[in-house]
């Protein structure tokens, strides 16, 4: 809960200075690179896509006077998607806001600290649930780590002061560690310090919000890492759309898989290749997206940047062709200066370690209900005033999202597993 003691120091420099320097990474480019598209609920809060699948008609040669062949029905499936939905509560004391509002400019100061933290909070939550496999992980133990400093397999998404659950990969019901207070983040060592250390933990074990995850529910969008596979999503997701990709002649709704059982290879110019060529194969669609984290970009640069040339003291780019931008400076959208084939690259720095995903973003999108963006459910619905009266000396701004990541298409998305990074 805000109180007055807790920004005192914010309060007094905004008055000379109109924004707040914000120091956790805030960073969301998947989130940037998915298009929004408000989901017709129609009352029942699901979006539905029918699809063909199977053509109707049957079309043969046959000799002159020949019989017409038999008319083949078509046949149809349809996805289904229920959106998830999300809340969120930031407090300020009583004193706190009586403080503040002798003074307009206080007033405002305080409400615009609190959402601008807030909202950079939510949107890396929802960065972290789109490039997951709909479990939300916030962070992947890479081998066993039972101390309340553990070590993880990329960037963390965690946040100083979320209470988390350290998850069981096994059966993503056993929690190795539960509701614990994460006290601090190191990015370059990729560590996070809990208040608490979990036990009998193993490899591919997860940092989740707490209480999300359990045998029988996730309360988290789809992921990325999830749509684009050739399984399907963990059982506490079920399956995406809810089309079992094990079913025979559902075939269509899997993804091209490049893995190496496990052990990590360098990723080449032919690897990236076969992983374009696997997807225009089976999705009928063509890449027109990379994601990856920003180890792989380190790793890979030669095969990824600009090649140059030297020309009266000046150093210039080619360029098309592998690798080779258009321009060097990096995309509106979050999209980085490098591309492959063509083809531009984004570097999400919270990515999956060892992995690179390839898509047609049209294909993938972000369905969400009446808002786009989480709102004030003061904003949303009329219910009185910004703030909700608690128990406590204190007052709530409580806010409301529905969302879900959706794919008509599975097939337009190809995933590379088990590439090495140093």
């Amino acid at each position: 809960m805000a109180v007055t003691t807790d920004i005192p120091e914010a309060l007094r420099y905004t008055y000379g200075e109109k924004r707040i320097l914000r120091l956790a990474n805030e960073e969301s480019p998947t989130f940037a690179m998915l298009k929004r598209k408000k989901a017709p609920l129609g009352g029942r809060g699901q979006f539905i896509i029918p699809i063909s699948t199977q053509n109707a008609g049957a079309w043969t040669g046959i000799a002159e006077g020949g019989n017409y062949p038999t008319a083949l029905d078509p046949d149809t499936t349809e996805a289904k998607y229920s959106l998830q939905e999300f809340v969120g509560v930031y407090k300020l004391s009583l004193k706190l806001l009586q403080d503040a509002r002798s003074d307009k400019f206080a007033f405002q100061t305080v409400i615009k600290f609190m959402d601008e933290g807030f909202k950079a909070r939510f949107m890396k939550m929802l960065n972290a649930d789109f490039i997951s496999n709909g479990l939300g992980k916030l962070a992947t133990l890479p081998a066993a780590d039972d101390a309340a400093e553990i070590t993880v397999g990329e960037l963390p998404s965690c946040e100083k002061g979320q209470v988390v659950d350290v998850m069981d990969a096994t059966d993503n019901n056993a929690k190795l560690g539960d509701s614990l207070t994460v006290s601090a983040v190191d990015p370059t060592a990729r560590t996070i310090t809990l208040s608490g250390a979990p036990s009998g933990t193993a490899a591919t074990d997860y940092v989740v919000i707490q209480d999300t995850v359990a045998t029988a529910y996730s309360y988290h969008t789809n992921g990325l890492l999830g749509i684009i596979d050739n399984d399907d999503p963990p059982a506490p997701v079920g399956d995406y759309g809810g089309i079992d990709r094990g079913t025979a002649g559902n075939e269509f709704w899997e993804s091209y898989v490049l893995s190496n059982g496990g052990t990590n290879r360098s990723f080449t110019e032919d690897l990236g290749l076969k992983a374009q060529d696997g997807m225009r194969e089976r999705g009928n669609a063509q890449v027109r997206a990379v994601i990856s984290n920003l180890a792989i970009g380190r790793r890979y640069h030669e095969i990824l940047r600009a090649e140059s040339y030297y020309a009266l003291g000046r150093i210039a780019p080619i360029s098309g062709g592998i690798g080779r931008p258009d321009a060097g400076k990096p995309k509106e959208d979050g999209a980085s200066p490098y591309e492959f084939s063509g083809v531009r690259w984004y570097f999400d720095p919270y990515f999956a370690a060892n992995t690179i995903i390839m898509l047609d973003p049209k294909h993938f999108f972000l369905g969400h209900g009446e808002n786009e963006l989480p709102q004030p459910v003061s904003k949303l619905f009329d219910t009185g005033g910004l703030f909700t009266e608690g128990t406590a000396a204190s007052l709530d701004v409580r806010w409301y999202y529905q969302c879900e990541l959706i794919s008509d298409n599975p097939g337009a998305g190809t995933k590379i597993e088990d590439v090495a990074e140093s």
